[in-house]
């Protein structure tokens, strides 16, 4: 089935389309650019990202006249993927791997992005959290792969990145164009870690998840001086590294301790006009 012939309802305004497309980039984004990436080898992180932010494009301009797709994040997925395939069809330098990418994207098309996988009782079996230790590369340097983490997978700008590490907007930048440099130049692969390896790259995840729920909890910038939605993101991650096995040691829980001890005054932080309550001003029932 097309994108263009998926069911729809009645078109919608362009704001109640933009805030439904911030939504999504929020919580599919890195989701999406996840999964491509899988098929299309972390050399190709940009391309994922591309073909991600595409989609969100076509949806701001399509969907104000044609209507909200009944499962908007499907519609997203296929454009991606169609996009995607596009460039590897067209690029040359994907000759030797056209038919075995064509073939992963086009047999996805219709599947979820889990469901046609397999696992091991000690792998991370999350999506998202798999590209994040994938990100979190031995061969950049740890607050690159914090950054890039934050760009890619949890759907930070710049200035967020920035706020997160009290450094300048172009320096976020530079950073993240180093990265993407050093993982084409040495050819990285995508490769979920085990054992030691994946012991390694643990302490760069947690501080990408930490910063994840610190945007939430006091927002750098935007209408809204709490997002619970990243909060909620960061937990949901730091429950699924709690869980595993290599993730089942102190930090991992003191982390996921500290995020809910604080995540549990969330709805009180704030008045009904946005503004910050003093704790001895907040509505403990809530």
């Amino acid at each position: 089935m097309t994108v263009e012939s998926s069911s729809k309802v009645e078109p919608n305004s362009e704001a109640v389309v933009s805030h439904l497309v911030d939504h999504l980039f929020r919580h599919e984004a890195g989701k999406m650019v996840s999964s491509l990436t899988h098929t299309l080898g972390l050399e190709n992180l940009q391309l994922a990202e591309d073909a991600v932010q595409d989609a969100l494009l076509k949806a701001m301009r399509n969907w104000p006249f044609a209507g909200i797709p009944q499962n908007p994040s499907a519609w997203l997925t296929q454009v991606a993927r169609n996009y995607a395939l596009d460039v590897v069809r067209r690029a040359q330098n994907f000759r030797t791997k056209e038919n075995e990418i064509a073939l992963l994207l086009e047999s996805r098309a219709d599947r979820g992005p889990q469901s046609d996988r397999t696992y091991f009782d000690d792998e991370i079996r999350d999506n998202q959290l798999q590209m994040m230790f994938a990100c979190c590369h031995s061969a950049l340097p740890q607050e690159a792969q914090v950054a890039l983490t934050l760009k890619t997978l949890c759907g930070f700008g710049e200035q967020e990145i920035a706020a997160a590490f009290l450094i300048s907007s172009p320096a976020v930048a530079k950073r993240l164009v180093r990265a993407r440099r050093t993982i084409r130049e040495a050819a990285i692969i995508f490769e979920i870690p085990a054992g030691k390896e994946l012991s390694q790259r643990f302490d760069a995840v947690l501080q990408a998840l930490y910063l994840l729920f610190n945007e939430g909890y006091k927002a750098s910038h935007g209408d809204e001086l709490v997002r619970k939605e990243l909060c909620q993101e960061a937990i949901r991650l730091i429950t699924l590294l709690v869980q595993h096995p290599s993730g089942n040691q102190p930090k991992t829980h003191a982390l996921l301790a500290l995020m809910l001890f604080n995540a549990a005054r969330l709805s009180s932080r704030a008045d009904t006009a946005g503004n910050i309550l003093l704790l001895a001003q907040q509505d403990r029932s809530l």
